[in-house]
C-alpha cells in the first residue's frame, strides 16, 4: 500500500512540473515553479474622448528676490512675511550719512562752478582742500586711536563707530576736494561745471539706491535681514511674488503638442483647495522636448483673484484633444520599461511581454495603436510579478 502511494505521488509531482514548464519551453522561463495570480482584460476595439493629463507645481508668475544696489548698514525694514505692498513702497532704508554728506558737497561745488570765474574758484578750492585735509588728518588720528583702544577692549563698538564714519566721511571730504582743484587747475569752466554735474549725479544716484522699493505689487515671502546688519549687493534682503496670476509648467508627448495652441482654455484641478477645477489658459507652448523627459514643456496661467493658489501646490491640467479610435485596454495594464511601454499578452495560460505604441488615454483606458490585436488577452493585474514565460493563474 505504502509502494503505491509513493508512486502515485511521484506520478502527480511529475505532471505537475510538466505543466509548469510548458509555458518555459524554448528557454523562456523565469526560474519559478509559482504560477503568479492575475487578473485579465480582453483587448477591445473602440473610442476615446480624447485629452491627457499632465501635472506639475504652482508657481508665481511674476516674483522678485530683491537686493540692494550699494552696501550699507541696515537703518530700518518697513514689512515683514505676509505683508501686502504696491509697486513702489519703501521696504529697507541704509545708513548712509556719508552718501547724504557727499550729496551736499557736490550741490555746493557745482554752485560755486556756476557761480564763479575760474581763479576765484582755484582760490576757493584751495582754501577748501586746506580745510578738509585738517579735517581729514584729525579724524584719522581719532581713527586710529579709537581702534587702539578697540582692540585693547577700552572702547564699545558703538563708539568706535562713531570714529570711523567721522572719519570716511572727512575722507570722503578730502578727496572731493582735492579732485575738484585738480580739475579746475586742469580745466575750463564748462569742463568743470561738467565734471561737478557728474559728481552730484553719481552721489544721488548712490544715495537714492540706499533707499529700497519694491519693483512690484505683491506679497512679501521672505526677510533675510534685520535692522543693525550689514546688506550688500550678493545677497536677497526681501522676497516679493505677486499672486494675482499663477502658472503651472508641465510636459506633453510628441502625440498631444501639436493638438494644443496658445490661448486655449483647459481645466486645471488643484485637488488641496477644492474639487472644482479652474480655468486656465496656454501661454506657452515649447518647439523643441526637453532632452532628459523627451516631453514638450507647455506653461498654462490660472487668474487667482482671491490668492487661493499658492506656489508650490500639485495641480492637474487636462489637455482636451480630439478623439481617436482603435484598441481599448486598461490603462493599468501598460508599463514603462527603458522610454517604452509594454503589456504583457497571456497565451495558452503564460505570460509573455510584448511592446506597445499608446496613443489617447482617459477614464482609466487607453488607446493602443500598434503592438496588439482586438481579441487579445492581457494582464492588469499583478504586472510586477510577472516575467517572460511565467505561468499565470487567472483570477477573474
Amino acid at each position: 500500500m505504502k509502494k503505491w502511494c509513493k508512486i502515485g505521488l511521484l506520478s502527480l509531482l511529475a505532471i505537475t512540473a510538466l505543466v509548469l514548464a510548458g509555458c518555459s519551453q524554448g528557454g523562456r522561463g523565469a526560474g519559478s515553479d509559482q504560477p503568479a495570480v492575475i487578473s485579465r482584460a480582453t483587448a477591445q476595439m473602440g473610442k476615446l474622448p480624447g485629452g491627457a493629463v499632465v501635472s506639475g507645481r504652482l508657481e508665481a508668475l511674476y516674483s522678485a528676490d530683491v537686493v540692494p544696489r550699494t552696501p550699507g548698514k541696515v537703518a530700518e525694514i518697513t514689512v515683514d512675511v505676509g505683508d501686502a505692498v504696491k509697486e513702489g513702497d519703501l521696504l529697507v532704508s541704509l545708513d548712509v550719512a556719508d552718501l547724504e554728506a557727499l550729496v551736499d558737497l557736490y550741490a555746493a561745488q557745482l554752485d560755486k562752478a556756476r557761480n564763479s570765474d575760474l581763479p576765484a574758484q582755484k582760490i576757493q578750492a584751495e582754501l577748501a582742500l586746506a580745510k578738509a585735509e585738517a579735517g581729514f588728518l584729525l579724524a584719522e588720528a581719532d581713527y586710529l586711536r579709537s581702534k587702539q583702544l578697540k582692540d585693547a577692549s577700552a572702547l564699545s563698538q558703538q563708539q568706535f563707530e562713531e570714529y570711523d564714519k567721522v572719519y570716511l566721511q572727512e575722507k570722503a571730504a578730502y578727496e572731493a576736494a582735492k579732485k575738484s582743484l585738480d580739475i579746475l587747475v586742469n580745466a575750463t569752466i564748462p569742463e568743470t561745471i561738467r565734471q561737478c554735474e557728474a559728481q552730484l549725479q553719481k552721489a544721488r544716484a548712490d544715495y537714492n539706491n540706499s533707499i529700497i522699493r519694491a519693483p512690484l505689487s505683491g506679497v512679501v515671502t521672505a526677510r533675510n535681514i534685520n535692522p543693525g546688519e550689514m546688506a550688500n549687493a550678493a545677497q536677497t534682503v526681501i522676497s516679493i511674488v505677486n499672486l494675482d496670476t499663477v502658472a503651472i509648467q508641465a510636459g506633453v508627448s510628441e502625440d498631444q503638442v501639436n493638438k494644443i495652441h496658445v490661448g486655449q482654455e483647459v481645466q486645471v484641478r488643484v485637488g488641496s483647495v477644492r474639487d472644482e477645477p479652474f480655468t486656465g489658459r496656454v501661454s506657452n507652448i515649447a518647439l523643441a522636448a526637453n532632452a532628459s523627459t523627451r516631453a514638450y514643456p507647455v506653461k498654462i496661467q490660472i487668474e487667482n483673484p482671491g490668492h487661493l493658489l499658492k506656489p508650490g501646490m500639485y495641480a492637474e491640467v487636462l489637455l482636451e484633444a480630439g478623439p481617436e479610435a482603435g484598441i481599448v485596454i486598461p490603462a493599468a495594464a501598460v508599463f514603462k520599461l527603458d522610454q517604452k511601454s509594454y503589456v504583457w499578452v497571456i497565451e495558452d495560460g503564460c505570460a509573455h511581454r510584448r511592446e506597445v505604441e499608446t496613443g489617447q488615454s482617459g477614464g482609466g483606458n487607453v488607446i493602443v495603436r500598434a503592438g496588439l490585436k482586438e481579441g487579445e488577452e492581457l494582464a492588469v493585474t499583478g504586472i510586477e510579478a510577472l516575467r517572460e514565460g511565467m505561468k499565470v493563474v487567472i483570477q477573474n
